[in-house]
């Protein structure tokens, strides 16, 4: 299951940056010219020379970075499990889902191409998400989920309150210096700048964005904090509703290798199935399975405390972010591995990386019997 590759921001952000980055860029000039400030002479020159490049009607729309970060995953890993990931394709042997979407659509496209190459994807079919998507976008029909924390402000109190802290404020106010004005920016104008560093070094990881020399390595993990306060809250364990319906996923994957396991069905299964969702999916998902559980909640007062934390968004929720469960054969037992971002990860209740069959049903299999999402997400 993976997050779909690097895309556009949406249209109404990308107007923003395009209209209104150049006119705080004007007025950093003249703070420049007038000797406030702490940007160099190169700052101020790589700003002059930036270019908004991006289409404004490609509302989230794959770009060609994402499409390589897809193609080399599905490389990656078929070269991890030649054997599994056989060549030449064969239709029946795999599933391929993605929701309804152009940047997960083109995103399993990237992957099968990178997995079987360019001739033998093209025969790959691709399964579009029905409506409403119970798998991969199970919390777009969550009632409860979007009655108490989508559709909820207390859910992100815990962000608007750091917003208001004085770190925060400092934080602009360093920004706002740093770029010679006298009094402080508006959080929109740092957010947006915000942005489009995060974008642009998405967009071409190998190239400089001017917009980043604007914050200093503190600024940029204050950010990455407020950020983290929302998704924690808004899809991890901030709330269990979160959580509680990603059984469904995990209910798909424990099916499947259990009918391999008993061999109950005469008709041979799937060799793989591949999905391609979205953040929001990722991230619960993750939070059901039990990973990147701090053992303090991030709160707007303790992101000192919170500088090692397993929750880092930048880390678990990145474009491509990705989790895959693999079953093995042994000589001893059937046993499942998880990868997360291609590395193996021990799940929770198991004594190895390399988890015995029993170990993942004792840990998870009382999590997929009681998955209802009619009863989960009744309000």
């Amino acid at each position: 299951m993976s997050r779909h590759g690097t895309r556009n921001t949406g249209t109404k952000d990308m107007i923003k940056m395009k209209t209104e980055l150049p006119l705080i860029f004007r007025n950093t000039k003249v703070n420049h010219k007038a000797g406030r400030g702490s940007l160099c002479d190169d700052d101020i020159k790589n700003l002059e020379d930036w270019e908004f490049l991006a289409n404004v009607t490609e509302d989230k729309f794959l770009v060609t970075e994402g499409f390589h970060e897809l193609k080399g995953l599905g490389k990656r890993f078929q070269k991890r499990f030649p054997t599994l990931l056989s060549r030449p394709f064969v239709n029946e042997s795999y599933v391929f889902q993605f929701t309804d979407s152009e940047r997960t659509d083109v995103s399993a496209q990237a992957f099968a191409q990178g997995m079987f190459g360019r001739r033998d994807s093209s025969n790959v079919y691709m399964k579009k998400s029905s409506k409403p998507d119970y798998l991969l976008r199970f919390y777009k029909t969550c009632d409860k989920w979007l009655k108490e924390v989508d559709e909820n402000s207390t859910a992100i109190i815990e962000k608007k309150m750091y917003e208001k802290s004085p770190e925060f404020l400092g934080m602009i106010k360093s920004v706002s210096d740093r770029m010679g004005f006298t009094s402080s920016l508006k959080l929109e104008e740092v957010d947006l700048m915000y942005s489009m560093c995060s974008f642009d070094k998405a967009w071409r990881p190998k190239d400089l964005s001017p917009w980043c020399a604007v914050f200093n390595e503190d600024d940029l993990q204050i950010l990455e904090y407020r950020e983290d306060l929302e998704y924690f809250y808004e899809d991890g364990y901030g709330y269990q509703i979160n959580y509680e319906q990603a059984c469904a996923p995990l209910k798909n994957i424990f099916e499947n290798f259990r009918k391999t396991v008993s061999e109950e069905s005469s008709v041979s299964q799937p060799k793989g199935f591949c999905y391609f969702t979205h953040s929001g999916t990722i991230l619960k998902v993750l939070a059901r399975i039990g990973l990147y559980k701090d053992k303090v909640r991030p709160t707007h007062s303790n992101r000192l405390e919170q500088m090692n934390r397993a929750w880092r968004t930048s880390r678990i929720d990145s474009f491509a972010s990705n989790i895959a469960f693999v079953l093995f054969k042994c000589a001893d037992d059937y046993r499942v591995t998880a990868f997360i971002q291609e590395r193996p990860v021990r799940l929770p209740g198991c004594s190895d990386d390399f988890c015995h069959f029993r170990e993942f049903v004792d840990q998870y299999g009382s999590l997929v019997s009681k998955c209802s999402i009619d009863d989960i997400c009744r309000v």
